[in-house]
């Protein structure tokens, strides 16, 4: 019985890394071939092919004393390593609430075959007239997208936007073991009257807490099941074990450590 738990634990995690071809840092390749990406951070990246498409993120003013003094990425990037070369298409084609949230900086994602799922993230949002944190999963076919901006088409029927509040969450670390997703750390935030004399920022840290869901259906059938909150991270690990995909566990690891400090 012992036997079969194990061959089994094992197929699933052999399963599981089938699925990891979530690109967690770029190659030195990228930033030759698009210097910009130096001094952009909190970008989400998919990767078709020879090509990589980077959504969302800031890029550093010259003076970078404040997060807010940053710029928001408004385009989504391409980067196309067999021809060496690298272009930039807006995001403003993209409908309202899509566009803002591609804009984000600090979405988590992962990528699932040729499906890149993105959550949350924070920036301006220009229906709210001001910065939230946005409250959305988004999944966006990484072959039709990459198809039609090659062809010069607007990508926006690739992608497939869920409103749910439980995503309102940025700078959070997700992974996916092969049958559940699982997002660690992070925050909530929003900034009030961002462009007064007395801007309002509110924040909510999620450091310490995980979150585990499961996706169902695809394209506009896409849903959220199975949605959990831990606060016990030692109760956590235990529940799932050796079941806990690296980007987690090595999550988990670096929490433990800062206790120990």
């Amino acid at each position: 019985m012992n036997r079969s738990i194990a061959l089994a634990t094992i197929l699933f995690l052999i399963m599981s890394n089938a699925f990891a071809q979530t690109v967690r840092e770029l190659p030195p390749k990228a930033y030759e071939l698009y210097p910009t990406l130096q001094d952009m951070y909190g970008y989400a990246v998919g990767k078709q092919g020879d090509y990589l498409l980077i959504f969302g993120g800031s890029i550093r003013s010259d003076v970078p004393q404040q997060y807010s003094q940053d710029f928001p990425n408004l385009d989504i990037l391409m980067i196309d390593f067999k021809r060496k070369r690298a272009a930039a298409y807006t995001s403003g084609n993209l409908n309202g609430l899509l566009r803002e949230q591609m804009s984000a900086t600090g979405m988590a994602y992962y990528q699932e075959g040729s499906t890149l799922y993105l959550l949350g993230g924070y920036g301006f949002s220009e229906t709210n007239g001001q910065f939230i944190t946005f409250p959305y999963l988004t999944a966006i076919d990484l072959e039709a997208t990459v198809t039609a901006l090659l062809e010069g088409k607007n990508p926006v029927a690739n992608f497939y936007q869920l409103c749910d509040e439980r995503m309102a969450i940025f700078d959070a670390t997700m992974d996916y073991n092969g049958e559940e997703f699982f997002l660690i750390n992070g925050k909530s935030a929003y900034k009030l009257d961002p462009f007064s004399d007395t801007p309002v920022y509110v924040e909510q840290p999620f450091a310490g807490q995980a979150r585990t869901f499961r996706i169902k259906g695809k394209k506009e059938g896409l849903e959220i099941a199975q949605f959990q909150t831990w606060y016990d991270l030692e109760g956590f690990r235990d529940h799932y074990g050796a079941l806990l995909p690296e980007a987690i566990e090595r999550e988990l690891q670096l929490l433990q450590e800062e206790q120990v400090e």
